[in-house]
């Protein structure tokens, strides 16, 4: 059974399970659930538009300068925003310094929507706004491309805080060109934008009330001109997630749940044994993000996670001290995990990107689980129930599964 999922790879791979989500289609031993009730969820597609499934509970196969990245895998989110493509209408609004010219458009990131025009015609002070409720950890992302202009400014602020000087702020450039330098507290200038191509920046601020999208153009007195801009994003967290676009109403994408259960994995999972996962590394979020884990249950449990923003790699289980290693990338992880390993035995053994293999000094235990989360922890393995949670935020190229590696094999298969 299974036969198109579980074989015996060539050129000697000895995988038992392989695999590949870089086929933009889900493997029958995986059980891929997002229980949105419409159609809400985007990704990046091939060409580098931002596609929204055609159908709610699609999974997404995300793609990066036209390479497949695999199983995109995100934790449920909230843009804030209402109207989120066309900032000419409300809750919009805007000083009489600018104006939107509807007849002057450009296509808009997703191929398809007329990004309009936006004019500054005086100062520094023009901005365009939206408000949002109070709360913490608020991630603001736009798309912009230059017209006349070359810079672009955007901010969170609060009301009490008229430059947003309170707390943490931080930007960056998600996709495209340009970079961004702070003007002061969450005031940002964004340059070296292109005319034809789109940019994505994102701006974090740890404490926020009233939230404000401000200065298109530049920081600078007198600067006139052009840009356009599209989906805005408001939500809570670190950074920005995948865009939930919005018309009258702010929206939430409910969480992507996978994984591997009944004979598809206990058939599979036995001591020794251990697993290969090519995936790349969640930006965003608070706290540690799960790339593999099994039953929550102490005697069962195994969870390969990165420290989330760093480079450390862990191995957390049921009994013993944790596994860790340093050396994950912002791209493409190789990294192999073993347990009672044959080399040495009765350790958890970790693996990151060819590096040599951490030697754990403990087991996981001998009771052996009953399912595997991609992505994400669960405390039931069965999707809409139970908690799920440290979800990657990012996608899984594949998974591989073998009854055990040594450390020159381990490296190998990371290198």
């Amino acid at each position: 059974m299974y036969t198109s999922m579980f074989r015996k790879a060539m050129l000697g791979d000895t995988a038992l399970l392989s695999l590949d989500f870089t086929t933009g289609t889900v493997p029958t031993a995986v059980t891929f659930t997002r229980a949105d009730s419409t159609a809400r969820a985007t990704f990046i597609d091939a060409s580098g538009y931002v596609k929204t499934v055609a159908s709610a509970g699609d999974a997404r196969f995300d793609y990066t300068g036209g390479v497949a990245k695999g199983l995109l895998i995100e934790a449920a989110a909230t843009n804030l925003f209402s109207q989120s493509g066309d900032w000419t209408v409300a809750p919009w609004s805007k000083p009489a310094q600018i104006t939107w010219d509807g007849s002057t458009t450009a296509t808009a990131p997703d191929g398809v929507s007329a990004a309009k025009q936006i004019t500054v015609t005086s100062g520094s002070s023009a901005s365009v706004a939206q408000s949002v409720a109070s709360g913490t950890n608020r991630s603001l992302s736009i798309w912009v491309k230059a017209g006349s202009l070359t810079s672009f400014s955007i901010g969170i602020f609060e009301a009490s805080d008229a430059w947003g000087t309170g707390g943490t702020n931080t930007a960056s450039i998600i996709s495209g060109p340009g970079s961004v330098s702070q003007v002061v507290g969450s005031l940002w200038n964004v340059t070296g934008l292109s005319s034809t191509v789109w940019t994505r920046v994102q701006l974090f601020r740890s404490t926020t009330s009233t939230t404000l999208l401000a200065y298109p153009g530049s920081s600078g007195s007198g600067i006139t001109g052009t840009a356009y801009v599209w989906g805005a994003q408001m939500e809570s967290g670190t950074q920005a997630s995948s865009l939930i676009p919005t018309t009258t109403a702010s929206l939430t994408r409910l969480a992507d749940d996978a994984v591997i259960r009944s004979t598809a994995w206990t058939s599979l999972y036995a001591q020794p044994g251990a697993m290969v996962v090519e995936f790349y590394r969640g930006a965003y979020g608070a706290g540690d993000r799960s790339v593999l884990a099994t039953d929550t249950t102490a005697a069962r449990h195994w969870d390969l996670l990165h420290a989330n923003g760093s480079a450390t790699s862990q191995i957390a289980f049921s009994s013993g001290s944790a596994v860790t290693q340093t050396g994950l990338v912002s791209g493409l992880n190789k990294v192999a995990i073993a347990w009672n390993a044959p080399s040495p035995t009765a350790s958890f053994d970790l693996c990151v990107n060819g590096a040599t293999p951490t030697f754990g000094g403990s087991n996981v235990g001998t009771t052996l689980s009953t399912w595997l989360t991609l992505g994400s922890q669960s405390t039931t393995g069965v999707s809409g129930s139970g908690t799920w949670d440290n979800y990657l935020n990012n996608s899984i190229k594949s998974v591989k599964y073998y009854t055990g590696l040594t450390y020159a094999e381990m490296q190998a298969k990371t290198t």
